[in-house]
């Protein structure tokens, strides 16, 4: 059975690249947001078994990516969150590994990011075993973020 993924980004680019891994690793892409609002309704009515969570997804209502991280980790506590963060700063992965995410990479994407995810879902999944088959090699790495950049100008 296919480990069923939500990806939940706020850059359809962003979301691109992590569904292209994914699905190299046997995943399966449920539903992709771009907006809290969308994720928890989408959560809500797909149950995957693991989120991508982009910690700078516009708030709405009120519910910023932490408290949906919160409110998601309430209702469903088997569901895997893998955070996605464009900062840095150490604390705020504290924050979300401290309350249960499984982990957190940073964007710009690199390898040693993607590897310790996989490690991670591995871990819990490990009907992927089978199937994963990572792209290797000098030409498989993550687009740069000038190359993302590059690319979103294009599609504009």
């Amino acid at each position: 059975m296919a480990v069923r993924v939500l990806i939940a980004h706020s850059s359809g680019i962003t979301r691109d690249i992590i569904r292209n891994h994914l699905e190299c690793g046997g995943c399966q892409v449920v539903a992709e947001t771009g907006t809290v609002a969308q994720t928890i309704d989408i959560f809500r009515t797909t149950r995957p078994d693991v989120i991508m969570l982009d910690i700078g997804l516009r708030s709405a209502k009120g519910i910023d990516a932490l408290s949906l991280f919160r409110t998601i980790r309430h209702e469903s506590p088997a569901t895997s969150i893998v955070i996605i963060s464009a900062s840095q700063s150490p604390d705020d992965q504290r924050i979300y590994l401290r309350e249960g995410a499984l982990e957190c990479i940073v964007e710009p994407f690199n390898s040693c990011g993607l590897e310790r995810m996989w490690r991670r879902l591995l871990d819990v999944y490990p009907q992927l075993k089978c199937t994963t088959r990572l792209p290797t090699g000098p030409d498989s790495s993550p687009p740069s973020s000038v190359q993302l950049r590059r690319a979103g100008r294009a599609r504009n």
